[in-house]
């Protein structure tokens, strides 16, 4: 069990809430929710050794998506030095952050060995067609080369019909992925697919919400489908269903750390992945620049130093950051020496101490 304290460390811990440019939505099978109405809020945890080295974590459980509110993971914390860290997903996920970070910088080094050093982001995008086309159209002037796009929401002809239009206004050689979130009937991700198969999209992540009609999908439009809910479902049935699927009908591991509730397990899930010939793409739960950095050295040690785009470009939903310098992407990129450098800089402003 995890400890927020120990006779090796210090810990502090410290509240955030950073206004949203636009509100999150998170799909609870198939319906959409409001995540956040205007602020994203969260904790950033600072464990701090006797010689004044500091290693710092993030818990930012997303409503629609955790099943712990914020109340409930600032409860498992706050007791002290005698409590355990309960398992509650994004305590977990952010303690194991605050402590592999501070053991990396005890050793002035990384948290992972770092195969590239520049790690490209996917473009999310959100909306209707019109705003699908513009946000695709300037992500490409950016340098963004793979784009991500939300589908499920509304109407099949809506989705059809926003992501042809993005694929003429970005060309061929842009990579295009969607994302369902389990939102669909058979028959419905049958007749999307079937409409898109001449737009090159290289997955779909969780299109059904019978995780075992993949096959069935596969077959029927010969697009793959990326796992993602499958990942961190607490179905024991359906998360050990993916090693029954066959790689062919899979493109990649989706892993959300935070969703997971483990470094360690998100890391072995990558491993996995890599060991299917599947692609392992980092993404996040719309977190700070804490967890974004460390995010960016670990997926920069997988897919055996392919570049592969990753979900961490949900930095653009917040309006700041809790760094002093904030996460941020040039030409569709970040270098991940500078975002992990970047992590251990805190904007105290934005921060209100409470342990």
């Amino acid at each position: 069990m995890l400890k927020l304290t120990d006779t090796s460390h210090h810990a502090e811990v410290y509240e955030y809430a950073l206004p949203l440019r636009q509100p999150l939505t998170t799909p609870s099978r198939g319906a959409t929710t409001s995540a956040e109405s205007a602020m994203r809020q969260g904790m950033v945890v600072v464990f701090r050794d006797n010689n004044g080295v500091e290693g710092i974590g993030e818990i930012a459980p997303l409503s629609g998506l955790h099943k712990e509110s914020l109340a409930e993971a600032r409860a498992q914390v706050l007791p002290g030095d005698d409590r355990a860290i309960s398992g509650l997903p994004s305590v977990k996920c952010g303690v194991e952050i605050g402590l592999l970070s501070l053991i990396a910088r005890q050793d002035n080094e990384l948290p992972f060995p770092s195969i590239i050093t520049r790690l490209p982001l996917n473009a999310l995008l959100t909306g209707t067609k019109k705003a699908i086309v513009k946000q695709a159209e300037e992500a490409v002037r950016d340098g963004y080369t793979t784009l991500k796009i939300k589908v499920g929401r509304g109407a099949p002809k809506d989705d059809i019909a926003a992501v042809r239009a993005c694929r003429d206004a970005v060309g061929k050689d842009i990579a295009l992925r969607l994302d369902a979130n389990c939102s669909w009937q058979l028959t419905t991700a049958i007749r999307v697919g079937e409409a898109l198969q001449d737009c090159n999209i290289a997955y779909i992540e969780e299109p059904m919400r019978n995780y075992w009609e993949i096959e069935a999908f596969y077959n029927a439009t010969g697009i793959r489908v990326a796992l993602d809910e499958t990942l961190y479902t607490d179905n024991p049935t359906q998360k050990g269903f993916r090693n029954t699927i066959p790689a062919h009908y899979l493109a990649a591991y989706i892993l959300k750390p935070a969703a997971i509730g483990s470094i360690i397990e998100t890391y072995s899930l990558a491993i996995e992945a890599n060991n299917r010939g599947l692609d392992a793409v980092i993404s996040s739960v719309f977190e700070s620049g804490v967890a974004l950095g460390f995010y960016a050295t670990m997926a920069a040690s997988w897919n055996q130093g392919r570049a592969v785009a990753c979900g961490l470009d949900t930095y653009k939903f917040l309006d700041g950051d809790v760094l002093e310098t904030p996460f941020a992407a040039t030409q569709g990129s970040v270098s991940v020496l500078d975002v992990w450098n970047n992590t251990q800089y805190l904007n105290m402003s934005v921060l209100k101490k409470i342990l």
